[in-house]
């Protein structure tokens, strides 16, 4: 869901079109002067450095940039059992070429079992989840850590040190297609993809995307925002009034999402009767929710996967909205089981 304000100044920033700010023509430098604008912004509101962000034309491809530009084959790569398909599918690569890696179990409440690390170790650490909304303490490890802020976003940043992180500028409202990848130290990581010059990344980012996002990250930390207090009428709502369900999330967790799980339900029919009366939910993994695959963070947290839902909670939702949904779950979910 794209933030109004990016809204609006995507319509007219696509219109008129930018000059490369790599030239030197005077189009060119004032673009550029816009573009260290828009990075100090981010710096800002995100607690970095403006010269430790690089621009991404596409989110995931920070996953391989911030991860494998800190990994050497001597490195052994750990992560967690709920981490995100890009992670897993690093991790499986480093495992074929003989390096070793550790893939760390979590608790009911998604908490990783992180156990002793070196300095010889690279630790990809999920801020928070992006099904559960569940948040990871922070992690006391030697190691070189890449912090994964794509769902925690501007909600939850990272109070622990860490070498790169990687931020979604959707988790923010921001318009899909820019990704922030963070290089805390550059003199441990190094530009993993083909490359015969010093770039740290592919540059290939639109402008006007960049610029939209900066503005929707300002607009949404104005917002107002009562989604905490929603989420906690929504568990106690579910729990109370629905029964043989399961809450994945925790209370304390990101107020933006909450996962729950309905025994006896299907999920895809569940999806369409709620859509039917007007509400859209998600369901299966979040990596990849369109083919509605079995959600392996779930799966890791033994957690029951038959039957769950997923919300998302923006900042404009109204307490009546979540009222009528309330009564439209509980509804479906009697209607489904009867029949």
């Amino acid at each position: 869901m794209l933030h109004p304000a990016a809204m609006a100044l995507l319509n007219h920033s696509f219109s008129q079109g930018w000059a490369d700010p790599n030239k030197l023509n005077n189009n060119s430098r004032q673009t550029a002067i816009l573009l260290q604008q828009v990075r100090q912004k981010f710096a800002e509101l995100l607690d970095v450095r403006a010269d430790e962000i690089e621009f991404l034309g596409e989110s995931d491809l920070g996953f391989e940039l911030g991860i494998s530009g800190l990994l050497k084959p001597e490195n052994q790569l750990i992560y967690s059992a709920i981490d995100r398909q890009r992670v897993f599918a690093i991790a499986q690569s480093h495992e074929k070429n003989g390096n070793k890696v550790d893939c760390l179990p979590v608790d009911k409440n998604g908490v990783i079992n992180l156990s002793a690390t070196t300095e010889k170790d690279v630790l990809v650490w999920q801020v928070a989840n992006g099904e559960t909304g569940n948040i990871q303490a922070n992690p006391k490890s030697q190691a070189l850590i890449f912090a994964d802020c794509t769902a925690s976003g501007v909600d939850y940043l990272p109070e622990f040190k860490y070498h790169t992180a990687l931020f979604d500028s959707k988790s923010w409202q921001g318009p899909a297609g820019l990704g922030l990848l963070i290089i805390k130290d550059a003199e441990k990581w190094r530009n993993p993809s083909p490359h015969n010059d010093f770039s740290r990344s592919l540059g290939t980012y639109s402008i006007p995307l960049a610029i939209a996002s900066s503005v929707a990250l300002e607009a949404y930390l104005s917002d107002t925002d009562i989604r905490a207090k929603i989420k906690k009428y929504l568990m106690e709502f579910i729990s109370e009034q629905v029964s043989d369900v399961d809450i994945a999330s925790t209370e304390n967790g990101l107020s933006k999402y909450l996962s729950c799980s309905f025994a006896n339900v299907e999920s895809d029919r569940l999806l369409l009767a709620l859509e039917q009366l007007g509400f859209a939910v998600d369901s299966g993994s979040a990596c990849k929710s369109a083919d509605m695959q079995p959600s392996h963070v779930l799966a890791a947290m033994d957690r029951p996967i038959v039957g769950n839902i997923r919300l998302t909670l923006h900042k404009d939702i109204t307490e009546q909205m979540v009222v009528e949904f309330c009564q439209a779950l509980k509804i479906s979910v009697e209607k489904l089981r009867k029949n």
